[in-house]
């Protein structure tokens, strides 16, 4: 204790503004020696007479970690490394973007399982987020080419049988409208025609379709994605680097927003779908992964939809906010180095043909690395990470996800996952962390910066360099009943250094008079 007032004393704050913050703003020493602290790592001082104004710390800007390349296969790390490189882009976008490769890959045929009672599939929602000109679709259509190849071998391979196929139902179709026919104008033996008919029914009515084979799909409507998981055994693969895949998710088409595939088929819950004149669909055991990138703007507009938050599709997405090198590009970059390609796309073929359907199990001692993470990101959920709960808590279900897809990418799934590999999938885990918190502020997730961004944007409205608490008050009575709810949002203003809060003996019996200072830079002065 006496060392946190130390600190105080050291850094110019008077025991009497101590005394003030405690007594009358009902401040704790520490969150007045954490703020302090904050406030001292910009470089000011806690004596408001000895304060300069530096720049204020804008909302948009967090501190985020690179990806962690080497958590990743051998023949991965190696293709992102050098895909960065050669389109001049920040590793993260490769980084996120090649997980969902993984899951395209293995989504299909693998669950791994974390207690008797808790097991995941492996689809991710993997998404980019970069502003416009920075390259996006080259790197998402480098990571992805190797999938669009094997899947267009593949059709080749079944485009025989399936036109066999086709023509078969074809045939009976028609088989069956001629018994029919034949049947209700009297044509020969009646029933003879009706056991014929009869027969043809239950043949169609067993008979499987063959459709070409699908890995990939674009923007489509949630009506149709369902159509083509159902023909492809349940799983696919949404792949984009446009934010139009979200204009499908609310319902471009249809205004209802109808995007109960998008959560399911991140879930692995069955999905049932009735429609009239149309073939019903079931799928017991939906797979669906997403390889998106988009704008911030498209970002920004997720939080808006109250449906999206609300029934937990933004906690879905594995967010990486990209860090643009726009101005410092290099103009002649080392090409992807052949070899690597080639690794890359052997790699990406041979866990497309990988066989089975099983269950991955844990090592005792990565389960206890998961155990450990599990209590850590709880934690997190009760403070940091209270107004990004949705995302924290299906977080511990994805990093195990992804640890099943290192896992998978390199062993057999006889084998369980190391502790080597979990360690690495939690790395992978801190970082989105990180880039979901960076994500959640710009799409507004983190109420008290918002009502900080809008006593900043009425304070600047005013252009005073100076108001006193009741001028602030009645400036943003639109949005805040009284002056105790704004304290919150006016502390976020002060530790960014957009406002700093100063007292004078004024008024009547010469009562302190609180004020709010503005840092100049704020109102472009």
């Amino acid at each position: 204790m006496s060392g946190d007032l130390d600190f105080l004393l050291l850094h110019g704050m008077s025991t009497d503004e101590i005394s003030r913050l405690m007594e009358h703003n009902g401040f704790t020493l520490e969150q007045i020696v954490e703020s302090a602290k904050r406030i001292v790592e910009r470089g000011d001082s806690l004596s408001p007479d000895a304060q300069t104004w530096g720049e204020p710390v804008p909302f948009d800007t967090v501190q985020t970690p690179d990806f962690p390349v080497d958590a990743l296969p051998a023949p991965v790390a190696a293709f992102v490394e050098a895909l960065a490189e050669s389109t001049q882009t920040p590793p993260e976008m490769a980084g996120i973007l090649s997980l969902g490769v993984l899951a395209a890959a293995l989504q299909s045929k693998y669950t791994v399982q974390i207690t008797p009672d808790w097991k995941e599939p492996l689809s991710l929602y993997a998404v980019a987020v970069a502003p416009p000109g920075e390259r996006k679709s080259a790197v998402i259509s480098a990571l992805t080419a190797p999938v669009s190849e094997y899947e267009a071998e593949q059709r080749e391979l079944e485009a025989g049988e399936i036109a066999q196929n086709e023509t078969e139902r074809d045939l009976l179709e028609k088989a069956l409208m001629a018994a029919k026919t034949g049947a209700v104008k009297g044509k020969g033996n009646f029933e003879a025609k009706k056991q014929e008919a009869l027969d043809l029914s239950a043949q169609l009515a067993t008979f499987t379709e063959l459709h070409p084979f699908r890995l990939l799909a674009d923007d489509t409507t949630p009506e149709k994605l369902v159509d083509l998981m159902d023909q492809q055994g349940g799983s696919i693969t949404v792949c984009s680097a446009e934010g139009g895949v979200f204009d499908a998710i609310a319902g471009r088409y249809d205004r209802s927003g109808n995007f109960d595939v998008y959560l399911k088929g991140h879930s692995g819950d069955s999905i049932t779908v009735d429609r009239i004149g149309r073939k019903p669909n079931h799928i017991p055991h939906p797979r669906l992964t997403m390889i998106l990138t988009i704008q911030p703007s498209v970002l920004h507009g997720l939080m808006d939809n109250s449906t999206f938050r609300g029934r937990g599709l933004c906690g879905r997405f594995l967010y990486s906010i990209c860090k643009s090198k726009v101005g410092r590009r290099e103009v002649s970059p080392a090409p992807i180095p052949g070899k690597v390609r080639s690794d890359y796309r052997q790699f990406v073929h041979k866990i497309l043909s990988a066989q089975g359907s099983v269950v991955v199990q844990l090592s005792p001692d990565a389960d206890e690395i998961r155990k450990e993470y599990q209590g850590f990101v709880e934690a997190k959920l009760g403070n940091e990470w209270e107004h990004m709960r949705d995302w924290g808590g299906k977080l511990v279900g994805a990093m195990v996800r992804i640890a099943a897809l290192l896992h998978l990418s390199s062993f057999s799934a006889d084998v369980p996952v190391s502790a080597e590999t979990m360690a690495g999938a939690t790395s992978i885990a801190e970082f989105l962390g990180a880039h979901a918190m960076a994500a959640y502020q710009m799409m507004g997730g983190d109420e008290v910066q918002e009502e900080a961004r809008y006593i900043l944007k009425r304070v600047v409205s005013e252009g005073k360099t100076k108001l006193t608490r009741s001028e602030l008050t009645r400036l943003c009575r639109g949005k805040f009943q009284k002056a105790d709810d704004m304290a919150p949002a006016i502390n976020e203003l002060s530790d960014r250094g957009y406002i700093r809060r100063l007292e004078d003996d004024v008024g009547y019996n010469n009562r302190k008079q609180v004020f709010y200072e503005i840092n100049p830079s704020t109102l472009g002065k």
